[in-house]
Order: C-alpha cells, then sequence, then structure tokens
C-alpha cells in the first residue's frame, strides 16, 4: 500500500506548513484539524500492520487522501490570489473519510491477516478499476497481460515503442504492478537502462531487486560484468521472471546482456521500453506500439488528472476541451497541463490564460519535465540527422508535408553526406526514415506502393526544433523566409549561393525572372505553385548549368 501511505504522509506534511506558517494558520478549525489527524493516524496504523495487499483499499484511502490535500491547496492559492480570511471548511473531507475507514474495518473484519488474494478473473476486474486513471492505455494493458501470461513457454521479448511522451513508461510500470503480474511470476525486477548506460550498473541493479525478492543472492563489490552478468543468470535460473528494461537507446546493450537471461522454458519474459523502432524490432519478438491519443482519450485523461473521480462543472468544459485539444494527443502534456489546473484556480477567467500561453508553459519552468523528455530524444540523435530534424521547425504547423518537398529543401540545403552510388535524394529518404524510426517526425500518409507519401511533426517537437535553431542560429545559416505583401510565402535558401527557389502565392498573374538568374550558378531547384499565371523566364535561363 506504498501510494496510499505516500499520499496519507504527504497530507499531514501539507497540513503542517500550514499550521506553521503565521498567517495561513489563522484559516484552520483546530479542531476538526484534530479529527482529520485522528483519521490519517488510523490508516497509517493499519497500512504498517496489515501486511495483505487489497487494491481497492489502497485505493480509496490514497483517493481520500489525494482529496483532502487538494482542498487544503485549493483554499492556499484562493488565500493568496483573494488576500481574504475566511475559514477553511473540512467537514466534507472528515464524513468522505468516515466511509473509507468504515470499509476498512470492514475490511479488517471480513479478512483479517488470512485474506486470500482473488481469482485470476475477479484480480483482471479488480486491477481493471485500479488501472482505470490509465486513459487510452486499456487496450495496452489487456494485450501486455495477455503476452505476458501466454502458454508460449520459451522465454518472450516484448517491446513497448513509441514518441517520447505517449506513456511507454508509464504503461510498463502499471502492467509490472498488475496483481495478475505479480501472482505470474515468480520474480519481478525493474531497470533503467538510458543511453549513457553501464553494464556493471545494470548487473547490479537487476542483483539488487533480485536479492530484495529473494533472500538467497550473495552480493559482494565485484564489478567485473562477466562475474555480475553470472550471478544474475544464476540466481534467474529455474525461476519465472520478469524483467523491465526501461529507456533502451541502441541494440548494443541487448547484445551484451541477453545471454544473462536464461531461457527455463516456465514462460519467462523480458520487456523494453524505446523511442526507437529499430531497437523495438531487433530486440522484441513481439512490438507493442503506443500512439497519440485521440480527442476522446485526451479529454478523459485531462479530467482525471484535474478533477481525479469527479466531474468537469459544466463551466469549466468547453474551455477545458479546449486545453486537451491543444495538448495534441501527447499524455505528458495533458498531464503537465493538468497537474497546473489541479493545483491553481478553477476558474474560466485563469483557465482562458493557460489555453492562451498553453505552448509557453510546456516549453518553460512549468514544463521542465516534458521539456526534457522531448529534448533528450534530439539530443540522442547521430551528427548528421540534427539539422535534419531542426529544419522540421521551418514548416506550418498542423500540416502534412509531402517527403519530396523535404527531399528536395535538405538536398537544396546541402545539409546531406553523398554516398557512393546513391543520389541525394535517395540519401534524404534514408534520413527521414531514420527520423520515422525515432519518433520524431510522424507518417501522414502512404503511397499504394507503401512508401510513405507525407509526415508531419507534433506541435511540441516543432516548438523544439524552432526554440534549438534560434539558440544555434540554424536559420540564419539555412535559408531566409519572407513574406509578400499577399500574404504568399516565397523562401530563399542560403542567398548567394542559392540552391532552391520556390515562390507559392494564394494566386499571381505574372512573375518576371530577370536576366540575372543565369549568375544563381548553383541553383538546382526552381518552382512555382498555386494558381499561377504568367511567368516569364529569360533566355538566359537555357544557359544555367
Amino acid at each position: 500500500m506504498a501510494a496510499a501511505y505516500a499520499a496519507l504522509v504527504s497530507l499531514m506534511n501539507t497540513v503542517e506548513q500550514i499550521q506553521n506558517h503565521p498567517q495561513l494558520s489563522t484559516s484552520l478549525d483546530h479542531f476538526q484539524i484534530e479529527i482529520l489527524r485522528e483519521k490519517v493516524y488510523f490508516f497509517l496504523d493499519f497500512i504498517e500492520s496489515y501486511s495483505s495487499h487489497v487494491d481497492d483499499l489502497e485505493r480509496w484511502i490514497a483517493t481520500a487522501a489525494h482529496a483532502a490535500e487538494d482542498l487544503f491547496e485549493s483554499h492556499v492559492v484562493w488565500r493568496i490570489r483573494t488576500h481574504e480570511k475566511n475559514s477553511l471548511d473540512l467537514q466534507k473531507v472528515i464524513v468522505d473519510m468516515d466511509l473509507v475507514r468504515e470499509k476498512v474495518l470492514k475490511v479488517k473484519e471480513e479478512r483479517g491477516v488470512r485474506y486470500e488474494q482473488p481469482t485470476a478473473n475477479s484480480s483482471r476486474s479488480v486491477a481493471s478499476n485500479r488501472e482505470a486513471i490509465m486513459v487510452g492505455f486499456g487496450g495496452y494493458l489487456d494485450q501486455l497481460l495477455d503476452l505476458l501470461t501466454g502458454n508460449q513457454s520459451s522465454r518472450q521479448i516484448i517491446s513497448i515503442v513509441g514518441m517520447g511522451g505517449t506513456g511507454k513508461t508509464t504503461l510498463a510500470k502499471n502492467t509490472f504492478e498488475n496483481s495478475i503480474i505479480k501472482r505470474h511470476f515468480d520474480v519481478r525486477v525493474w531497470v533503467s537502462v538510458s543511453n549513457d548506460y553501464n553494464l556493471s550498473d545494470i548487473f547490479l541493479e537487476a542483483l539488487s531487486h533480485l536479492k530484495e525478492l529473494t533472500g538467497t543472492i550473495e552480493m559482494d563489490n565485484e564489478r567485473d560484468e562477466y562475474r555480475l552478468g553470472e550471478q544474475l543468470y544464476k540466481g534467474l535460473t529455474g525461476r519465472r521472471y520478469l524483467i523491465v528494461l526501461d529507456d533502451v537507446w541502441s541494440v548494443e546493450v541487448w547484445d551484451k546482456i541477453r545471454f544473462y537471461f536464461p531461457d527455463n522454458g516456465n514462460r519467462s519474459r523480458l520487456i523494453f521500453t524505446t523511442r526507437l523502432s529499430d531497437v523495438a524490432f531487433y530486440c522484441g519478438s513481439c512490438c507493442v506500439r503506443v500512439n497519440l491519443l485521440d480527442e476522446c482519450e485526451c479529454w478523459d485523461l485531462f479530467c482525471v488528472r484535474v478533477f481525479g473521480e469527479e466531474d468537469c462543472p459544466l463551466e469549466l468544459e468547453q474551455i477545458g476541451r479546449e486545453i486537451a485539444k491543444m495538448c495534441r494527443g501527447l499524455p505528458l502534456s495533458i498531464t503537465v497541463i493538468g497537474g497546473l489546473l489541479q493545483k491553481s484556480a478553477k476558474t474560466v477567467e485563469y483557465w482562458h490564460n493557460v489555453l492562451e500561453n498553453i505552448r509557453a508553459i510546456l516549453s518553460s519552468g512549468e514544463g521542465d519535465q516534458c521539456l526534457n523528455v522531448l529534448y533528450s530524444s534530439y539530443s540522442h540523435l547521430p551528427a548528421h540527422l540534427k539539422p535534419c530534424f531542426l529544419y522540421m521547425g521551418t514548416f506550418q504547423e498542423d500540416r502534412e508535408i509531402p517527403v519530396s518537398r523535404i527531399t528536395k529543401l535538405w538536398v537544396a540545403e546541402g545539409f546531406l553526406k553523398p554516398k557512393a552510388a546513391r543520389v541525394l535524394e535517395e540519401v534524404a529518404e534514408d534520413y527521414l526514415k531514420d527520423l520515422i524510426d525515432r519518433n520524431l517526425v510522424l507518417v501522414g500518409k502512404y503511397r499504394k506502393n507503401g512508401k510513405v507519401r507525407s509526415v508531419c511533426i507534433h506541435d511540441l517537437l516543432r516548438d523544439l526544433c524552432i526554440s534549438l535553431a534560434d539558440k544555434e542560429k540554424f536559420f540564419s545559416s539555412a535559408r531566409v523566409w519572407y513574406r509578400s505583401e499577399d500574404s504568399s510565402v516565397g523562401y530563399l535558401s542560403r542567398k548567394c549561393k542559392l540552391r532552391f527557389f520556390a515562390y507559392s502565392p494564394a494566386n499571381f498573374s505574372e512573375f518576371n525572372l530577370t536576366s540575372s538568374i543565369s549568375f544563381v550558378w548553383n541553383l538546382q531547384t526552381l518552382i512555382f505553385q498555386g494558381r499561377c499565371g504568367l511567368v516569364d523566364a529569360p533566355a538566359e535561363i537555357w544557359e544555367m548549368s
């Protein structure tokens, strides 16, 4: 019952901070505080003395504690904003905790320490309730449970892959902690890998968890990779195990450690989480791809994050749906914004302010977690892909971009390193495929032959491109944009070393190319598109190389 315990301790810390505050403490009814403290101590005593695991009890206790803490925090925010000195009424919180207390007493009376774990079918139902907060992940969870508890006797490797921030680690953790999984496997070990992994650290982390679970592993200060791997192999031999390797960035790490996970023929499993599709397919025999949420799932997750089990007030629903939509299906964005709104004033005016500044919030201090997750995808790119990725910031948001346009522009910019016997357009397609495999660029449409026709980029990743490009003064060395009086858009590449010129107005009747066009010796691409009228080109155009 770690979650419930943590929620209760957090609640008491919040109460203590308010009580010790010279201004805020006057808003508390000390008699109500003592009653609340009595309820919390009852729950803490129950958790510390009751060793059996009861999912529904944990949820009830944690929900009541979170609701009480939210009330305190909302009151503090309101006091600070309004400077009013009204008292905080805790009666509803106390009544809710009394209801949970009655449930706890009933469980103690009926089950006591002899409480038995439910059957597989009823466990699935309880687990489903506990995982209700995983909005949009129910199908993925069911898929993983089926794979992990399936009849394949040999060791099976399952990859969870998707863009940064889509909830791969959250999905893996909820699967890892599922009551069915806890009963199905003899041991469960969670290891964080990351890009700058160290094999000794990976083995030591796995061994420490194994020792904690079994008590039979003898560990010393040995840091030799082979010896540590050998200890891990022996510790897992004969046991049905589940190993989660979180945040895997390369196939090399799997090649180095794969031999230390024995195939016991007893349905042992490994789970990888990764942002890289090539790693997912290389390491795993089964792949679960986590996609962006649809609009309905965004709204459901937003409501759970902001209101818990309560309904969204009618006056906030419309603006709330707009905020959820602006998160563009990325669970991490919804979690960040939802966490901010949960602790802030729930007024239409404040929410309008959040909506107007949502991109700035996600790119600033409030959204550090979101920004860091997305930035790590960029920082792990090889050098040759970084300029290609930053260049994606030059395209309009919420638009599908034809692959042919991207490849021509990359060629024109000179980003691409020539490869023997391959034209640069083919190299550009390889680079784009690599960005797609890394889930930094999303596929828009496919051609009938299976090739990618168009791509798009998530708004937050596009914002990251623009931010990084500004810091590195990337655009000044890449290309110059200009906008004509009729709102048409053209772009020039590398000024005096012009390779690419495109003119795309809403409409035009005539465009004159001067004879000096022949001096642009490096021009490779010349595009006019839109409702084109007459393009008057001089005879010198035929002299261009």
